[in-house]
């Protein structure tokens, strides 16, 4: 079974686990995030996408929190 997420892109249930993991990582970089996968083969494929689009939408205010930083980089 596959996950089609709102841009069209297909994913197989290991590359969602996958990249949950890597954005967990990317949101809290002090605690490396390990999931249990023992409880994300329970989920059904439709739950993890939703898991994973909810992450990319808070790891995208990493930008909106850093914008005056990068800014400055532009200026420098």
């Amino acid at each position: 079974m596959h996950y089609v997420d709102c841009n069209g892109e297909v994913f197989e249930r290991e590359d969602l686990i996958r990249e949950i993991e890597i954005l967990l990582n990317r949101i809290d970089c002090k605690h490396q995030s390990v999931i249990a996968l023992e409880v994300v083969q329970e989920l059904d494929i439709q739950t993890l996408g939703s898991i994973r689009e909810n992450l990319l939408q808070k790891s995208g205010k990493e930008i909106a929190n850093n914008q005056e930083w990068l800014f400055g980089l532009v200026d420098s």
